[in-house]
């Protein structure tokens, strides 16, 4: 088994989130655990291969209505239960929602 290396640790927090994933389109599933340079995602009957690219999106609470994310994000590991990702920062934005959550959980 590979030696994953994490900047910050994964707090334990269950949201819904989407995952684009061209292949099949958008697919549901909920977070079991959340750092800021990854997450896990429980799924339902879906397998994603590892290495596979996707964007995923979530909803953070923001001024009276929720604020919809995209990140673009890569499988690093992938079974039965869901997939493991690592997240890939595009904007303070979505950086800032994610911290956030973290801080808040």
């Amino acid at each position: 088994m590979a030696n994953e290396q994490r900047w910050s640790a994964r707090k334990e927090i269950s949201i819904d989130v989407g995952l684009h994933y061209p292949p099949i389109g958008l697919i549901r599933g909920v977070t079991r655990n959340i750092s800021l340079e990854g997450m896990f995602v429980e799924l339902r009957g879906a397998r994603i291969p590892e290495q596979t690219r996707l964007e995923i999106s979530f909803t953070s609470p923001g001024h009276g209505k929720g604020v919809e994310h995209r990140l673009p994000a890569y499988v690093v590991h992938s079974s039965e239960r869901g997939v493991g990702l690592m997240l890939q920062h595009t904007g303070y934005q979505e950086f800032d929602a994610l911290r956030h959550m973290l801080k808040a959980a």
